[in-house]
């Protein structure tokens, strides 16, 4: 496996209002926006270290607003890839957590991770559905990349790299504002100097 950098978007407004947003989008904040430029001096430095860098980033709406504040002078081609698109959490998508709970208090019963939590989601996507398309992603790695993407997906791309299990994965970081640098299975958050 090649290196990886792994930026999370910044903070966006559901985000702060604790609302799922899976396939739907929000806008950053000015939070948001403030992580991403950090990142982008995080990128600065990567790009003088690793010249021959690819990029690849979600297209939805926050992780491309995030990428255009963060790309730290880079130039090159950027692939645009659904394949790092968060997961769709179905029904809950657009609700907040409070909201969610109180229409499945069932599923919010059951103790859980984030992660797992937001791959039971009623009619939203599995985890087999979120690996297939992550597994395709990591095997057109050919070199050095820089990914960005969002919560859940980044936590099961990060996992996969450190060659982790599930219950394993659903207990990462998933900080924002950083950049995740994955190297020969040890991954190390890079921040600000």
């Amino acid at each position: 496996m090649p290196p990886i950098y792994i930026l999370r978007h910044g903070e966006t407004v559901w985000n702060l209002e604790s609302r799922f947003q899976g396939a739907l989008d929000s806008p950053l904040t000015a939070k948001g926006e403030a992580q991403a430029r950090i990142q982008g001096r995080i990128v600065a430095r990567i790009l003088a270290e690793t010249p021959n860098l690819s990029v690849y980033c979600s297209p939805q709406g926050r992780a491309r607003a995030t990428w255009e504040i963060a790309r730290g002078g880079y130039d090159g081609p950027v692939a645009f890839d659904e394949r790092l698109a968060e997961v769709n959490m179905g029904a809950w998508q657009g609700l907040t957590r409070d909201e969610a709970a109180t229409r499945w208090p069932t599923l919010f019963s059951i103790p859980g991770s984030y992660l797992e939590r937001a791959l039971t989601a009623p009619e939203g996507e599995r985890y087999a559905s979120l690996l297939t398309r992550v597994l395709g992603v990591l095997d057109d790695l050919s070199g050095p990349t820089l990914i960005v993407t969002h919560g859940v997906t980044s936590s099961v791309i990060r996992g996969l790299c450190l060659g982790l299990e599930f219950d394993e994965m659903a207990w990462l970081d998933h900080e924002q504002g950083v950049v995740f640098a994955i190297q020969d299975g040890v991954e190390t958050v890079l921040r600000e100097a």
